[in-house]
């Protein structure tokens, strides 16, 4: 065995968080409404003292912080997302810069803050000489140089919780799901917008050739893991800036193309996170895109907006607890903010509360649990006679 892992947690919670998950998917509950949390890497980090830089420097190096990070999490967060079965799952992390750095934008790797990428086309002339990369290039290639590397450490790694066996499981290998919008602006900055009014086609080419770019790597990296994904959650926190229109038109069309390819009809098949208010493209979400997942959305949109846009539509919401209040409030606080995203959006059915978006660094463990306390008091919502009241 190349390591060995306990993880103190027991089965018997693991089967409740399971339930609870798997009910919220049919727009049910169990006991109660389920709190996951969006904990990237960059939290846990100062919490073992350690530089963020150090998490890149080798597959085996990310491997063993995962399995520190994930058994920290599983033992102290109070949440029902991470642990729903013995099993921790792991796969190459690079923040948010995968797609960016892979066609050609420059990322900076700070010593103790997250991936940025820095535009390295400055004129529509460079857009329009865009090539599509191959799956291979940049940190596409890394990432399948570190999956199979992980694989093989996945397998020789003990792991039990409590004594009873668990495993190491791969994270299927595939894009990051960063959108092709906000890929663009990744690549070009946000002379991208003023682009789209001023030169339109040629920021269509550009989107199409993205958007192709991101099919061509999926479909390499599935040659590599071919397991079922069963669909994809996308990222275009770039776009809650954007008209309607705009987004119909720069957004949608490709971001539909992705779905239409990678993703399915089920209730996680189509999802969906931005940043930000949203609530001005609610509409085109549901319309256009068929979304059926609103995953970590942006705290700016009120509960009670997301209840009315999206949950009562049939969009499974996640969120959306402001991550500032959650880091800087107090308990109670927290707790009451928890408590009123409940009341709103509860009734609707397929809710998990959470933060809004991205748990920052230093948040204190007795705000996270108060999402799970107010999850707790509110217990199932009232019969208000739609899809989400349900059932033991």
């Amino acid at each position: 065995m190349w390591f060995s892992i306990e993880i103190d947690y027991p089965v018997e919670r693991m089967e409740r968080n399971r339930r609870r998950i798997e009910a919220r998917w049919r727009f049910e509950y169990v006991d109660r409404v389920p709190v996951g949390f969006c904990l990237a890497p960059r939290y846990f980090a100062p919490l073992f003292g350690m530089r963020y830089s150090d998490f890149f420097a080798d597959a085996e190096t990310q491997f063993y912080w995962q399995l520190q990070f994930a058994k920290r999490r599983i033992e102290q967060v109070p949440e029902d997302a991470f642990c729903a079965g013995p099993a921790i799952h792991v796969g190459p992390y690079f923040d948010n810069v995968v797609e960016a750095d892979a066609m050609g934008a420059e990322v900076i790797w700070p010593e103790n803050e997250t991936l940025q990428s820095r535009p390295t086309i400055h004129t529509v002339e460079e857009m329009e000489r865009f090539e599509i990369p191959a799956p291979t290039c940049g940190l596409w290639g890394r990432m399948a140089e570190w999956w199979r590397a992980m694989r093989e450490l996945a397998d020789e790694t003990k792991l039990t919780f409590n004594g009873q066996e668990g495993r190491v499981a791969m994270n299927p290998l595939g894009i990051s799901g960063m959108g092709p919008h906000m890929t663009a602006v990744d690549l070009v900055g946000t002379d991208f917008y003023w682009w789209q009014v001023e030169y339109p086609e040629a920021c269509h080419r550009f989107l199409d050739k993205i958007t192709t770019a991101m099919l061509q790597a999926d479909a390499y990296f599935r040659t590599i893991d071919p397991r079922p994904r069963g669909g994809l959650a996308l990222a275009e926190d770039t776009a809650q800036i954007m008209s309607a229109a705009a987004f119909r038109e720069f957004c949608a069309p490709y971001d539909a193309r992705l779905y239409d390819t990678l993703g399915s009809d089920q209730p996680w098949g189509r999802g969906m996170h931005m940043c930000g208010d949203s609530a001005h493209l609610h509409q085109a979400l549901v319309e256009d895109l068929r979304i059926t997942s609103m995953d970590l959305f942006g705290y700016r949109v009120p509960p009670g907006v997301a209840a009315k846009n999206l949950g009562e539509k049939g969009v499974a919401l996640w969120g959306n607890i402001n991550p500032m209040l959650m880091r800087t409030g107090s308990h109670a606080e927290v707790k009451a903010e928890a408590l009123a995203a409940l009341s709103a959006m509860a009734p609707c059915g397929g809710v998990m509360l959470g933060d809004g978006a991205n748990v920052c660094p230093g948040t204190p463990l007795e705000n996270l649990a108060a999402l799970t306390e107010a999850a707790e008091e509110y217990g199932l919502p009232p019969d208000t006679g739609q899809r989400g009241r349900l059932k033991a």
